[in-house]
């Protein structure tokens, strides 16, 4: 679930910036989100399309996530895990992804900001995002 809030987080414009560099291996095209605005208590669905550089073998997430001043998450997650939505390896070439999950009521309503650096199987990045929402 943290996640994919984190994924969540990434899918709309108005609440996500790039911070990587034109040598990331993920180029992003389009990723839309329903509903946008997300909402607490509701199903949410989050479909990315782009072109990957790279196969993918294996790599890590690493995930921060702070409410106001506050680290909540503070992660390393296995890119090829079963908390990830695509297997590896992921090949070079079009890609595609939609996932959908429930938000939980129970997160508390507020300022998010946050960043999530995905590295390959060299340690070079595949995307970089940081993120600035309201819940």
């Amino acid at each position: 679930q943290i996640v994919f809030a984190a994924l969540v987080a990434i899918a709309s414009a108005d609440i996500w910036s790039n911070c990587g560099s034109s040598s990331d291996h993920l180029h992003i095209s389009t990723v839309k989100i329903s509903p946008d605005p997300p909402v607490k208590g509701q199903n949410i669905t989050v479909t990315s399309t782009g072109s990957m550089d790279e196969q993918v073998t294996s790599g890590k997430i690493n995930l921060k996530i702070k409410f106001g001043f506050i680290t909540v998450i503070s992660k390393t997650i296995d890119l090829c895990s079963a908390e990830t939505p695509s297997p590896c390896p992921i090949p070079a070439g079009p890609y595609s992804q939609s996932i959908s999950e429930m938000i939980p009521s129970s997160v508390p309503g507020g300022h998010y900001t946050g960043n999530v650096q995905v590295t390959d199987q060299t340690g070079s990045e595949i995307a970089c995002i940081d993120l600035d929402f309201h819940l």
